[in-house]
């Protein structure tokens, strides 16, 4: 095809779509952010990094764009979907989502959907977990003041994902309740195996969400039946479960936030994982307690709390401590650890769709030395600071 065919077709497919958006009866939305920023860490304790100036994207929100929009069918009944593509400023690739593969171009979510003001709401595609602190369905917004962690090992609750082939159904508001239910035939697309098989990795999820005025509770009980085949190398030997409860309260002009969550099943916490490895040894003796793919699983619990305050104009500060202790138990060999965390941030806008922020934060995370099996301390001071614009 010749520039000039292209440039035709080009044309040609803009104003058709021009002429769609004008005649057809739906709303549509394009929406983004693009945030890019300045991070210096400084790694101490066992740390094997190396302190660093890095330019990233998503320093104080992911890059993303994205559609979305609905069309009323009653006065009560519309349908409604979302795109949307999550991308790194700081080279303009699509974010990658899926171990070893490239990025997507709806990574961030794809579901379309029917909302009945009466019954509730229908989502069916690609969606973000009750806990992910990300997406439509996300609750992770009303327990953490930075709305599920920020930069740093160790600064963030435990939190679900991004999950292929899900279903979601969300309650009206009933008397000030509000249930989310979500459930994935298969978490990643790439995987190998059929859906809705045991060889695949299935998440399920069931909120309730209480609001009245200024106070919103929220409870979460979420998990993932692990795939056969894919945690034949890298999972933990049981199916994971994390249970979620936490809140917020508004008093003018500041926000109070606390977590408390309980996992077990874990693949990884922080720098702790339950990939399987070839032998396992006695964190004491440093002798081999176990030969052969020995298996993991990782149980434990987290305490979160923080505030936001809203300062004059349109400016902020938020800040959040993050407490968890867990042990990873491999074949009946035990590894007890922890992470600790706090994170601090000041966001100046001079505009309501400007932000420029200066934020840092401290962790201390376990790790477990592959050589010896002992357990060891990595810590990480961070400052960071840059630029995010909305449309």
């Amino acid at each position: 095809m010749t520039h000039l065919a292209r440039a035709m077709a080009a044309a040609a497919a803009a104003a058709a779509i021009s002429a769609a958006a004008q005649a057809g009866a739906a709303e549509v939305k394009v929406y983004g952010r693009i945030d890019t920023g300045l991070i210096y860490n400084h790694y101490a304790g066992d740390s094997l990094k190396q302190d660093a100036v890095t330019l990233d994207s998503g320093v104080n929100t992911a890059s993303r764009w994205g559609l979305k929009g609905s069309e009323s069918l009653t006065d009560s009944t519309r349908v409604l979907f979302q795109m949307e593509n999550r991308f790194t400023s700081d080279s303009g690739a699509f974010k990658s989502f899926s171990a070893g593969k490239s990025g997507r171009m709806f990574g961030g979510q794809m579901f379309l959907g029917v909302a009945n003001k009466q019954l509730g709401e229908i989502a069916l595609g690609r969606m973000a977990g009750t806990s992910s602190g990300s997406g439509a369905f996300d609750l992770q917004y009303y327990m953490d003041a930075f709305g599920g962690g920020t930069n740093g090992a160790g600064n963030a609750p435990v939190k679900a994902g991004r999950y292929d082939n899900a279903i979601a159904y969300r309650s009206p508001m009933l008397a000030g309740f509000q249930t989310t239910l979500q459930y994935s035939m298969k978490n990643d697309g790439y995987d190998e195996g059929d859906e809705n098989t045991s060889d695949v990795n299935r998440y399920w999820s069931a909120a309730l969400r209480y609001s009245s005025g200024p106070l919103n509770l929220v409870g979460i009980a979420e998990g993932v039946a692990w795939g056969r085949r894919q945690q034949i190398d890298s999972g933990a030997s049981t199916s994971k479960k994390l249970f979620t409860l936490g809140g917020s309260y508004r008093f003018q002009p500041a926000t109070v936030y606390a977590e408390a969550q309980y996992y077990n099943g874990a693949n990884a916490v922080d720098s702790f994982s339950a990939k399987r490895v070839a032998e396992v040894r006695d964190a004491a003796t440093g002798a081999v307690k176990t030969a052969g793919r020995a298996a993991g699983s990782i149980e434990g619990y987290g305490l979160y709390a923080g505030a936001q305050v809203w300062l004059s104009g349109l400016s902020s500060w938020q800040s959040m401590a993050y407490w968890k202790d867990y042990t990873l138990d491999r074949e009946g060999v035990k590894t007890s650890g922890h992470s600790i965390g706090v994170a601090t941030k000041y966001i100046y806008r001079p505009s309501k769709t400007v932000e420029l922020y200066l934020g840092g934060g401290m962790s201390e995370v376990s790790r477990i030395d592959g050589k010896t099996g002992a357990r060891l301390a990595d810590k990480n001071l961070n400052v960071f600071s840059g630029l995010t614009k909305y449309f």
